[in-house]
């Protein structure tokens, strides 16, 4: 199943959620589209920031030595709470050996906390990298990162998801879905960047964009 219809269920699941949740969540997702902060974004030709980030383990793990080998494709997800990114990173799980084959690597980054990032890999039955980029301070470098207002915290919170437990801090951020193609150059090849959480790019476009590297 393609991941689009993968979480294409997961909102017709959520749908099901009270109505004052629903316009809370259709809200903030408005104002982070008019915000156009996808447009600030790094893009293809940038170059691509790197950083030494913290694995499951809490050992560091320099980004720019994944260069060394080949291409780097670098996921930045919101948390093991949210369930697009479950199925996100599941689906990628599938092109590891494909990516591989090319001679790149697939690594996924999140603000959580490098206990979180190991139970994600756990949870999901993941065995590429997920690392840990506290405050999202990659992420800013990237330009993905915007501030919840406290009325989605709230409703986040209820829902299981309490980002200060998550990411170990009081910052209450997160970054955009986004996918970046890096050549070994450090320089961004592609740059898939959705503002809608519900949407990911899928893995054979990945796999295709590191073709073209």
């Amino acid at each position: 199943m393609p991941l689009k219809e993968k979480l294409q269920a997961v909102k017709t699941q959520m749908a099901q959620l009270p109505a004052e949740v629903l316009h809370t969540l259709s809200t903030s997702l408005q104002k982070l589209v008019d915000s156009h902060l996808s447009s600030k974004a790094l893009k293809a030709n940038d170059k691509a920031p790197m950083a030494i980030l913290k694995d499951g383990d809490g050992q560091d793990v320099d980004l720019s030595h994944f260069l060394d080998k080949g291409p780097l494709v670098l996921v930045f997800y919101r948390g093991l709470w949210c369930p697009f990114c479950n199925q996100a990173l599941s689906a990628y799980q599938q092109m590891v050996s494909d990516l591989a084959a090319s001679g790149a690597t697939l690594v996924a980054v999140s603000a959580q906390t490098p206990e979180y990032s190991h139970k994600t890999g756990a949870t999901l039955g993941i065995d590429y990298q997920l690392l840990s980029d506290v405050d999202n301070h990659l992420a800013r470098q990237y330009g993905i990162v915007f501030k919840l207002e406290d009325e989605l915290d709230e409703v986040y919170r209820a829902l299981g998801a309490d980002l200060k437990s998550f990411n170990g801090n009081d910052s209450l951020t997160l970054p955009l879905a986004s996918a970046f193609v890096i050549g070994q150059d450090a320089v961004i090849r592609e740059a898939f960047i959705n503002v809608d959480y519900s949407q990911r790019v899928e893995p054979e476009e990945l796999i295709a964009a590191v073709g073209r590297v």
